[in-house]
């Protein structure tokens, strides 16, 4: 089965030429022109494709086939009305490596964050309602030839809400702050939540459901959100999460620190480079007794790098 769609899913990405690309793209552009955007609107967005294929044959050095495909969505939607602005910012990457005998997933995200802030006069901070939520979209394993996962969709899931600040004064940053925020880890698999890589499932304020459980902690939470266009071929994209929680540790701070930089070489071609930086101090990522457990914290880190087709788009002057 897994093959059957490992052919499926190469096939259809191969199908999107770049000659067929960019008249989607050109078909995007004119619908999402600034004059025929929804009134009050500010709707922009980066979609990104890398492909990279290696094939030998009879090669005396050796080496695998393989195609390597990532994709990476950012999509931004602001609505301003009557002294209220709602931000909305969807984000996922999925990426994987299909060679002769092993599918290898390389990267996967699925986020959503979404905050409605209502001014405060003439200040520049706004009163804010605040709500994320982040997971992946497939299963996950340590290394390829395992069959035991260590996530999987909804295994963990991050949801976090809270009534905060938000200020937005200084251009092309947005500055959020809570001192009371929720934060509820999700586990709905039954294996993986009594693998305690999460969470340890025996502390207080955790739930249990029928699949897995969750944990809820509460405590302070700051975002900074930026976002600049440098000329017109450098565009950045960067956003950095700092969690204290009140109820356990609060001095072990949670960091998610997220940046994605694209260098447009022509129209559609374009470099990029993405780097995120996780710290939680709840999640056992790194083996320290050479069991082959992960029984410790660490950070964790996502570095790609990649050539590929890119198109970036704006309604409106971005804020």
């Amino acid at each position: 089965m897994r093959k059957t769609i490992t052919f499926i899913l190469s096939v259809s990405f191969c199908a999107l030429t770049a000659q067929n690309l960019e008249d989607t793209f050109r078909a995007v552009e004119k619908k999402g022109r600034a004059d025929e955007a929804p009134e009050n609107w500010l709707i922009d967005g980066i979609y990104n494709l890398a492909i990279a294929q290696t094939t030998l044959t009879n090669w005396a050095a050796g080496g695998n086939n393989n195609l390597n495909i990532t994709g990476v969505v950012r999509q931004r939607a602001i609505k301003s009305f009557n002294g209220w602005k709602w931000f909305n910012l969807l984000e996922a990457n999925l990426g994987y490596n299909f060679q002769e005998d092993v599918t290898i997933k390389t990267d996967d995200r699925l986020e959503f964050t979404t905050r409605l802030d209502r001014s405060l006069g003439e200040s520049k901070w706004n009163l804010s309602v605040f709500g994320n939520f982040r997971t992946q979209f497939a299963d996950g394993f340590r290394n390829p030839q395992d069959s035991i996962r260590i996530s999987t969709f909804m295994a963990p899931a991050y949801v976090s809400y809270g009534l905060g600040l938000t200020n937005t004064g200084i251009k092309n940053l947005s500055i959020y702050f809570s001192p009371v925020q929720v934060k509820q880890t999700f586990v709905l698999d039954d294996s993986l939540f009594k693998g305690n890589q999460f969470f340890d499932n025996t502390i207080p304020n955790v739930s249990l459901m029928n699949r897995g459980g969750f944990r809820t902690e509460m405590g302070a939470f700051l975002e900074f959100i930026y976002k600049k266009r440098f000329q017109e071929n450098v565009e950045l994209f960067s956003r950095l999460n700092l969690f204290s929680n009140y109820l356990d540790r609060p001095q072990n701070i949670d960091v998610n620190w997220d940046n994605i930089i694209v260098f447009k070489l022509y129209k559609y071609l374009s470099v990029s480079f993405q780097l995120q930086m996780i710290y939680d101090d709840d999640v056992l990522v790194k083996d320290t007794s050479g069991d082959g457990k992960a029984n410790a914290p660490a950070l964790q880190l996502r570095q790609l790098l990649g050539l590929g087709l890119t198109y970036s788009f704006s309604t409106k002057s971005s804020q």
